[in-house]
């Protein structure tokens, strides 16, 4: 449904905390942690933030670690 409304053009405020899903469905991303905005923009852009990366993606292991 959110896939149709999206294609439709229509504007939703989707909160989720699943970002497989986020970086799916939406154009433009706010990312919040604890109440603060740490970043916003493309799910391009918050794919490569180094705040939410930390904070909700995760680092990939170095494998020399």
């Amino acid at each position: 449904r959110v896939q149709q409304l999206r294609a439709d053009g229509i504007s939703i405020l989707l909160v989720e905390h699943d970002m497989k899903s986020v970086m799916r469905l939406c154009d433009r991303i706010t990312v919040l942690n604890f109440g603060r905005v740490i970043a916003e923009g493309t799910p391009d852009e918050i794919g490569r933030h180094p705040e939410v990366i930390k904070a909700y993606l995760g680092q990939k292991r170095n494998s020399d670690a």
